[in-house]
């Protein structure tokens, strides 16, 4: 396993957030995390990203303890998109995705040729070449949250988490998006608010209450039974007419 979660809790002025959480993610696998707001989504996104410390339990990767590695060396290994990364500098679209480098840079290794052709692939891969001497002011939140992305992409981690990727982003951007991460060659933890969106993990892990109450493949976890127990909604299955895929259809319960 590359990434896992051992009796994860987490905790705000003593009132728990996160609890038990055990969790393995496969080397190569992309993982959906879902439920409703306040489930504890974000909060262990942070916690694997090493953005937090747990109040018990721990994460590893590759068998080795998070907390115990060198924060250049996690960097290399782990990139973070969050769900609301803002940024008060006057910089360029150029310079917040060459910041996605850092992590591989050192005196004897400065910048490179290899780095440009990176950093130009990234924003070519989160559809933001031609931005890159747009000031970050300008931006509208979907383009930012585009570059956000082509960062962590000049990062080449193995370990991608994605905290609602798709939040602020047009539809097309979103298909994008998704298709582009489904394409890399890494390991991808993503939190999502479209159980659709959902059904195109590998698996899908569902939060409710900060407790992970389920972890399986799409069609074992997201059951009508269990989207209605933990979304408060009325659901039916429905299938695309063009290619048979199965989708979900919400109503309200009243």
């Amino acid at each position: 396993m590359i990434l896992e979660a051992r009796n994860l809790c987490w905790s705000a002025r003593g009132r728990p957030i996160l609890a038990g959480v055990d969790l393995s993610v496969s080397e190569g696998e992309t993982l959906g995390l879902v439920g409703p707001n306040g489930s504890g989504k974000s909060t262990l996104m942070q916690l694997l990203a090493g953005i937090r410390e747990p109040s018990s339990g721990e994460v590893r990767v590759k068998g080795r303890r998070l907390a115990e590695m060198p924060r250049r060396q996690a960097a290399q290994m782990i990139a973070f998109l969050e769900q609301q990364a803002e940024t008060t500098e006057a910089i360029t679209v150029r310079d917040a995705v060459e910041l996605g480098r850092t992590p591989w840079l050192t005196p004897l290794q400065p910048w490179s040729a290899e780095d440009d052709r990176i950093v130009a692939r990234a924003l070519a891969d989160a559809d933001m070449e031609g931005f890159e001497r747009r000031s970050w002011s300008t931006l509208s939140g979907g383009e930012r949250q585009r570059v956000h992305l082509a960062r962590a992409l000049a990062q080449c981690p193995q370990i991608l988490l994605l905290d609602e990727p798709t939040n602020h982003l047009d539809i097309q951007h979103q298909l994008s998006i998704l298709g582009l991460v489904a394409r890399l060659p890494v390991t991808a933890v993503i939190a999502l608010h479209d159980l659709n969106q959902a059904l195109a993990c590998d698996r899908v892990g569902v939060l409710s209450s900060g407790r992970l109450v389920a972890l399986g493949t799409p069609e074992e976890v997201l059951t009508i039974e269990r989207v209605h127990a933990v979304f408060g909604v009325r659901v039916s299955i429905v299938s695309d007419p063009c290619d048979g895929t199965r989708l979900f259809r919400f109503r309200p319960l009243a």
